[in-house]
């Protein structure tokens, strides 16, 4: 039974306990590898968090099970960077004074972060005060409320973490730089900002920069907000670049740049201060791959089929190794081109490639949760989740309702 697909859902929010069984168990075991408390990460997602029911759940034709599941996802690989930026820079979370989530929502990010810091130590701060409430209400975390204008915001303390996970991204020219130079002042003398942009790679067949290095469209996920002050944007690295640089003198503080570092297509750029070494610091992003078809065979083995890339420069696919219900089963190869995946990540340093596995009818037990763990060398995992098909004599493609092939990005 698909319960979350019903309407009445987005009334009072989304609630996790009444999500599809199916994507529950893929969110348990995704948190339990992350050694996340179900209880504290999957508090109710607020009807209000227009990201979740203004973006995610269109994006996934209402079906709030699978929407549920890259919630979860995104926060993950959100935290994937995170946690990179933390240990390369301060040594571990508890080095660190206080962090700074700038733009936060509705605290995807503090779900996570509530494992890791005391509460005291967490600041959030959004537009929109309820969902600073709703954070200050639920998690303990300090927080204060954002404005229109970087001009009228006053916030009198430094942190060693300023996150800006997705506001550089909808800014028009001018108010980009502004609002760079207010949320600079928040960074303690030994901190880091680190923001994510749209890269100019980004934009649509047609489409082609400003000459100012930053093309605005007045559109966005916010039925609230104005589009003169939260768009979409995209951008050359020249114009961050000119950007940082009017941040202090003698061009500015360090900073670097990693393509596609943040969720699935943004650039994450770290900005350094005074006392910050960042002279090292490597972020990677998490490989990426899904499902894309199942057959069962004349001998009665089940053929599993998909893709998979790796998204930074310089890191390989190690392996796959597939799981079944925890349990491992054994590896898959990536060892077949697929080109035609590399329409959805364009400029990826990386050549996508398929796979294909088998299992015995032993091993592909109906109902049982299918995890392959794509594994780099660059440390990262990247985790795709399915369920083992319940029909003998039955081939299909796609997962999740959808025919995955249509968009690589969505697959799982």
């Amino acid at each position: 039974m698909k319960l979350l697909r019903r309407r009445p859902q987005a009334v009072d929010g989304l609630d996790f306990r009444l999500i599809d069984p199916t994507y529950s168990r893929f969110v348990d075991e995704q948190l339990q590898l992350y050694g996340l408390d179900r209880k504290v990460f999957c508090k109710p997602v607020p009807a209000a968090d227009e990201t979740f029911f203004k973006a995610l759940v269109p994006n996934y034709e209402q079906d709030f099970g699978i929407s549920a599941f890259k919630f979860v996802e995104a926060a993950i690989r959100r935290y994937d960077a995170y946690d990179q930026l933390v240990s390369q820079v301060f040594g571990g979370f508890d080095r660190l004074d206080s962090v700074l989530d700038f733009a936060s929502g509705y605290g995807r990010l503090t779900r996570v972060l509530a494992h890791k810091l005391p509460k005291d130590r967490i600041w959030v701060s959004d537009i929109y005060t309820k969902a600073i409430e709703w954070q200050v209400a639920n998690y303990g975390v300090q927080g204060f409320f954002s404005t229109e204008s970087p001009d009228d915001l006053r916030h009198d303390r430094t942190h060693d973490v300023v996150w800006v996970g997705s506001l550089f991204s909808h800014l028009p020219n001018g108010l980009f730089q502004r609002w760079l130079e207010k949320i600079w002042s928040f960074v303690s003398p030994r901190g880091v900002l680190a923001f994510s942009v749209h890269d100019e790679t980004l934009l649509g067949e047609g489409e082609a920069m400003d000459a100012t290095g930053l093309r605005f469209f007045r559109t966005s996920e916010s039925d609230s907000l104005d589009y003169d002050i939260y768009g979409m944007s995209y951008v050359s690295e020249a114009f961050v670049a000119e950007a940082i640089s009017r941040l202090g003198p003698n061009g500015g503080p360090r900073w670097k740049r990693f393509f596609k570092g943040l969720y699935e297509n943004q650039d994450l750029y770290v900005v350094a201060g005074p006392q910050a070494d960042i002279s090292g610091l490597n972020i990677a992003s998490t490989p990426m791959g899904g499902l894309e078809s199942v057959a069962h065979l004349s001998n009665g083995d089940v053929e599993f089929a998909g893709w998979t890339i790796e998204r930074t420069t310089g890191a390989a696919l190690q392996q796959i190794r597939v799981f079944a219900d925890g349990a491992e089963l054994g590896r898959a190869a990536a060892d077949q081109p697929r080109p035609d995946v590399l329409a959805k990540f364009p400029h990826a340093p990386n050549l996508p490639h398929g796979f294909r596995f088998r299992l015995s009818p032993e091993q592909a037990r109906p109902g049982a949760i299918l995890r392959l763990q794509l594994e780099s060398s660059s440390g990262l995992r990247g985790l795709v989740f399915a369920e083992m098909p319940r029909f003998a004599a039955f081939t299909y493609s796609g997962w999740s309702r959808r025919p995955l092939r249509q968009k690589p990005s969505g697959l799982s």
